[in-house]
């Protein structure tokens, strides 16, 4: 016999499903709310970076006008301080932007570069040189382009407040009288209006020539076929031929051949040379039962065994039962600190886990010191008195525009007992650099 719902049954069944249907249409007009929330919190914030830009890149072409003119350190350096600060802020502001589809190479190229070539003018004229005929036009170049692009986003934020411009990438009518305007389009022509925007090679990370780099050692250097490098590959990693094969390649300024070792190493091997690029293991470290000096010795012979000599260990670090220690290539009296290889030991077996040789490869060179060197008797000098020099050797040491310097190094120590190196310029007696030394169980690091 077919069973009926009570009358009282249905009237359960109709207040539940009133009961469920009313939370969810709460939850769908308060998750509404929250996304119209969410929405106009992005917009605002959008806006208000726009607005921000306006101010930063304003800022930046009053500070590059008068920067133009400047002429003393002092002024030159507080023109630097405030370019940096302000291109700083414009990039921040321009990263909060809804711009995720568009390139703006150039504009952060240019806010990367106009804060540190003022800055690098400013130390050359402190150093008492003077700014040349050609830094001065390349000034009133970035002053040009600096109004151009002040004027392109004043112009945006103008459009903003009258109704026209709107932040879709798609462009969308904001206005009565048909009026458009999108922020990714006018971004897009601020960007194309740079891209005359010059060449800049100074001493300063974000310079130029950076990019145009290349390696003395590899440049000079017979090439060699893919076969060739899987072959030295095997040689390095210590496998038969059959279990290295070929990955990829790698056509940066270090070009390579990439190969997988075994189950569980890749290596990278120059298209030039052949040297050892780089080499990984994925292998962990058991329980250390190594030293420092057993990893040192590991590592030094197998610099050796593969062409890395006059190799001199400097840092190290210990962590998880591996010892990573930075090496540097030694050219006679000179420790060229540019010249880097890192490799890292199992501090169990001393077995090779990695090896970085990229910094060598790209450095690594016949140096000549400079004429009218100092003694170190006069370049300590220079020192601060308030430091005792325990020793004293002649370095290279790379500098933030990838150049680099010959020097003294001063391994110092102050009133305290904390260890200091001072890096004094072999011609000019200025200092170039002080590092502090740290020392602790797990290594020997600089700061």
């Amino acid at each position: 016999m077919e069973k009926t719902m009570s009358r009282r049954s249905k009237i359960r069944l109709y207040a539940f499903g009133a009961a469920v249907l009313a939370v969810l249409l709460t939850y769908a007009i308060s998750g509404s709310v929250r996304a119209a929330r969410m929405e106009r919190q992005v917009r605002l914030s959008s806006e208000r970076a726009l607005c921000e830009l306006d101010t930063y890149l304003s800022n930046i072409h009053t500070d590059l006008k008068k920067g133009a003119y400047a002429n003393t350190p002092t002024m030159l350096g507080s023109m630097a301080t405030g370019l940096l600060r302000e291109s700083t802020g414009a990039k921040s502001s321009l990263s909060v932007l809804p711009l995720t589809d568009v390139r703006l190479n150039n504009i952060y190229k240019f806010l990367s570069q106009i804060g540190d070539f003022v800055n690098a003018l400013d130390k050359k004229v402190e150093a008492g040189e003077t700014i040349s005929d050609k830094e001065r036009e390349q000034l009133f170049s970035l002053l040009k382009f600096s109004q151009t692009l002040s004027e392109d986003v004043s112009n945006m934020r103008q459009q903003l407040f009258d109704g026209y411009l709107s932040f879709d990438n798609a462009e969308s009518t904001l206005a009565d009288d048909g009026q458009t305007a999108s922020l990714t389009s006018d971004m897009e022509s601020a960007e194309q209006s740079l891209t005359e925007y010059p060449s800049l090679i100074y001493d300063g990370p974000f310079s130029d020539h950076i990019n145009q780099m290349e390696s003395e050692l590899l440049k000079n250097a017979a090439e060699v076929t893919k076969e060739q490098a899987r072959e030295k590959a095997a040689k390095f990693l210590g496998l038969p031929l059959d279990k290295v094969s070929f990955l990829y390649e790698e056509n940066d300024a270090t070009a390579a051949y990439c190969f997988a070792g075994g189950d569980d190493q890749s290596i990278a091997v120059t298209k030039r040379g052949g040297y050892l690029l780089y080499m990984l293991s994925s292998r962990f470290a058991g329980e250390a039962k190594l030293q420092y000096e057993d990893a040192r010795r590991y590592a030094s012979e197998f610099l050796e065994k593969n062409g890395f000599n006059d190799m001199t260990e400097s840092y190290y670090t210990i962590s998880d039962g591996v010892c990573t220690i930075n090496f540097a290539y030694q050219d006679g009296v000179y420790i060229c600190y540019p010249d880097l290889i890192k490799v890292s030991v199992s501090l169990e077996d001393g077995a090779i886990l990695s090896a970085d040789c990229r910094g060598y490869m790209m450095n690594h060179k016949a140096r000549s010191a400079p004429a009218n060197m100092l003694t170190t008797v006069e370049a300590q000098k220079n020192v601060s008195p308030l430091l005792t020099v325990m020793d004293t050797q002649p370095a290279v040491i790379p500098t933030e525009s990838k150049g680099e310097k010959f020097t003294y190094e001063f391994h110092c120590k102050n009133k305290d007992g904390e260890e200091l190196l001072v890096y004094i310029d072999v011609q000019t007696g200025l200092e170039d650099d002080i590092l502090l030394l740290l020392y602790s169980d797990d290594g020997v690091l600089t700061k």
